[in-house]
């Protein structure tokens, strides 16, 4: 059977599986894996006096892929697998869970968060950068003669572990290999290498590009066979495959193939399925998540109950959900998740606001109806959570008309249309309370018996 190959945070254009950093995706369905510990892109605070630290839903995310990648990295090496890791560069960056105001100055609690904590085997890598790379074991030549156009190393081992497989001009360790005597795998250390550099503007992988693409795959597989049988097989050359073999070789190279069209529908459909799962999951984010991701699991549930949602910047104007229902009505959203705390009034300003800037809009010639979603105490299991909203958050409502929805409601909404997606009178009346519902907490008597809230106090 074929070699899988899970490439984590990089690519390979001709082959393997691409999974992205904070994917949460198992590594168990693969043989091989690809992985680039630095961290992907995410959103950022900028300190008054300088720096910057990543943003508390960013800090989060890595944490929560980090922990998920140390976990899957371990339960690899356990179970015998290959991991061939891109020595990219180290990153010694602030994550922040939090912060309080200090003489009218906001300020975060901030920790280091180290990428190759993602490892449990101690790498210790000094950032200096250069093309000169010799290669010191024969058997990862050809992968080194594949990779030599577009690779480089981006930091060298300070101090050497594992056996030396490449090293700098002057001798400094750049790539290695890690055995364990308590684990059956083995970790490769390579110089840093991406295919996302190669071709750039273009829309398709150049031809040059698939070829070392194929050639890296071929060493790759190679390589692991060759690690797993010990250091006493040499690794197939390339030029092997050159030279005749017996018919019997062709012939089962031809079923194999044919088998390999089967996996690769499989895995296909297997990805296709995966990716409705994770489209559901999304709808969890309305129990725990604040932000952008609570804001888009709001639309996506909108969208569900038949609304249309759409999102308006136009200047200094940002309104994030602009909700019209199909009787007509217009109403504008805001949503507030609160770590440890119900929510409060200052959500209202903004709110308040945008109704307002709204309404001075031409052809705007009744005031949007007010809503107000809440996920307070998003850190709590809903059956644990106190009051969603304050008490001050209630008679503001009252004042302002304004329609207060707690988020795992919604959630609880989104689960039984997903799970009956023709129940237009669900919908129907699902809309009508909200519509209907001004200065309070709507309530949807018929999610009673299913609540996941009932212990609410």
């Amino acid at each position: 059977m074929a070699k899988t190959i899970a490439t984590v945070n990089t690519i390979l254009p001709s082959g393997g599986v691409a999974i992205e950093y904070t994917s949460g995706d198992s590594l168990r369905d693969y043989d091989i894996i690809l992985f680039d510990p630095g961290f992907p892109y995410g959103g950022r605070i900028d300190f008054s006096g300088g720096g910057s630290c990543m943003s508390i839903e960013t800090t989060q995310r890595i944490q929560s892929a980090m922990k998920h990648w140390l976990t899957e990295l371990d339960s690899a090496l356990k179970a015998g697998k290959t991991l061939f890791i891109i020595l990219n560069e180290r990153e010694e960056d602030l994550g922040t869970n939090g912060s309080s105001m200090d003489k009218k100055q906001r300020m975060y609690r901030t920790f280091s968060i180290n990428n190759y904590e993602v490892l449990s085997a101690k790498v210790s890598l000094r950032n200096t950068k250069g093309k000169h790379i010799t290669v010191v074991d024969s058997a990862f030549k050809d992968l080194y003669d594949a990779l030599k156009d577009i690779t480089q190393y981006k930091g060298i081992l300070e101090p050497e572990i594992g056996r030396k497989i490449y090293s700098a001009k002057d001798g400094a360790s750049v790539g290695a290999v890690l055995t364990f005597e308590s684990l059956p795998g083995r970790i490769v250390l390579l110089p840093h290498f991406d295919f996302n550099d190669c071709d750039e503007g273009s829309t398709e992988w150049s031809k040059k590009t698939l070829q070392i693409s194929h050639a890296v795959i071929s060493q790759l597989v190679a390589l692991d066979a060759y690690l797993r049988e010990g250091s006493d097989k040499t690794p197939q050359p390339q030029w092997l495959k050159t030279v005749p073999q017996p018919k019997v070789v062709e012939n089962t190279d031809k079923t194999i193939a044919d088998i390999d069209k089967k996996i690769d529908i499989l895995l296909n459909e297997k990805k296709q399925k995966q990716e409705i799962r994770n489209t559901a999951l999304e709808f969890s984010d309305l129990l725990y998540e604040n932000g952008k991701r609570l804001e888009t699991a709001i639309e996506k549930t909108l969208q569900l109950l038949g609304y249309e949602v759409v999102n308006y910047r136009a200047g200094d104007l940002e309104i994030d959900h602009i909700i019209t229902s199909p009787s007509g009505l217009r109403m504008i959203g805001e949503s507030e998740g609160k770590d440890s705390s119900a929510i409060d009034i200052s959500k209202f300003r903004q709110l308040e606001s945008n109704v307002n800037e709204d309404f001075e809009r031409e052809g705007v010639d009744i005031p949007a109806k007010g809503i107000l979603f809440g996920n307070g105490f998003r850190f709590a299991a809903p059956g644990e959570r106190k009051d969603m909203f304050t008490s001050k958050c209630l008679v503001n409502a009252k004042r302002l008309g304004t329609a207060l929805i707690k988020t795992i409601d919604l959630f609880q909404i989104a689960v039984h249309i997903l799970d009956n997606p023709n129940d237009e009178d669900f919908k129907r009346i699902c809309r009508e309370v909200i519509e209907n519902t001004t200065g309070e907490v709507v309530d949807f008597p018929f999610l009673a018996e299913k609540s996941i809230s009932r212990t609410e106090k």
